[in-house]
């Protein structure tokens, strides 16, 4: 039995007619008739009284709409549930995120989140703070990734992330490598630093005042869209800024720390988006699958530091 025929069988029922039931349908006249002859076999009983004015429900036919209705609807309710979970399984994320979260942060999660919901799709838009939080606020993104400046509007929602972990590293074979023992030690060099306005540069810039140093000497000073620090820092003596867990992977190859006696500030990173946007609800489970993976970092890096 077929849900369009019933669906049939009910406008038929409600029009008392054939012809007005195809008019609203937008079928043949023939095509009902079939979706009416196939129903009728299959309850092996007349469903219809034809007459030169139209038809009538038999007896059989009356008991039968009732019935009808309920399977027509609950076909309608699966139907419209099944659409909203293909809805929640599917669409785009869009975000804009600093550089160095993308690469320890969103990248994994981005990895296993699609292993779950492979019929998402990701729009990932690499920017310093500032500008993340501009695309935010224009509607180009529905969350912004970076650190927390004074940039951030008040209005924004936020979920605070775990601290970037940072490391000052050189080339291996730099040649100055062995003296570089503390902060001072590398105020006559120069740096590859995102531009000032960033949290990162302000957490370094801020810890070398509090020793009585000048602001490192920036020679590259790049914005957050896509520049290969790891690659420019082996070809050159810029010294600069890398995640620990960068460090540890690939883009860590022919690096190393410097001044590891010096403890980085850890700048406080979050994650944002607009009180007043509309989320879906990819992006909902999406924001939560992200909260969860930073505080399994939290986790192991509370654990680690135990051990």
């Amino acid at each position: 039995m077929r849900i369009d025929d019933l669906r049939a069988f009910m406008l038929v029922a409600q029009h008392g007619s054939l012809h007005r039931a195809t008019e609203y349908l937008g079928v043949t006249q023939s095509a009902l008739s079939k979706a009416l002859g196939r129903l009728e076999a299959d309850t092996g009983m007349r469903l219809f009284e034809r007459s030169s004015r139209g038809v009538t429900l038999t007896p059989v036919g009356e008991s039968m709409l009732a019935r009808a209705r309920q399977v027509v609807l609950a076909a309608h309710d699966f139907e419209k549930e099944i659409e909203a979970q293909r809805a929640a399984r599917s669409g785009k994320i869009r975000l804009a995120a600093t550089p160095y979260l993308v690469a320890t942060l969103l990248t994994p999660v981005i990895a296993r989140f699609l292993a779950h919901r492979p019929l998402a799709s990701f729009a990932v838009e690499t920017r310093l703070t500032r500008g993340a939080i501009q695309a935010l606020q224009s509607g180009e993104a529905d969350f912004a990734c970076g650190g927390l400046t004074a940039d951030v509007p008040g209005d924004f929602c936020r979920a605070l992330l775990q601290p970037l972990r940072l490391n000052i590293v050189a080339r291996e074979d730099h040649p100055r490598r062995q003296t570089f023992r503390a902060l001072p030690d590398l105020i006559n060099e120069r740096w590859a630093l995102p531009q000032t306005s960033s949290s990162l540069y302000q957490v370094m810039a801020h810890q070398f005042a509090e020793v009585g140093l000048p602001p490192p000497h920036v020679a590259v000073e790049w914005t957050g869209s896509g520049v290969p620090i790891a690659e420019l820092l082996r070809n050159t003596d810029l010294l600069g800024l890398l995640p620990h867990r960068t460090l540890a992977g690939p883009d860590g190859h022919g690096l190393c720390v410097i001044a590891d006696g010096e403890r980085l500030r850890e700048p406080d990173v979050a994650l944002l988006w607009r009180d007043d946007g509309y989320l879906s609800p990819l992006c909902l489970e999406f924001r939560e699958a992200l909260v969860a993976f930073s505080r399994e970092g939290e986790m192991g890096t509370t654990q680690k530091s135990k051990d």
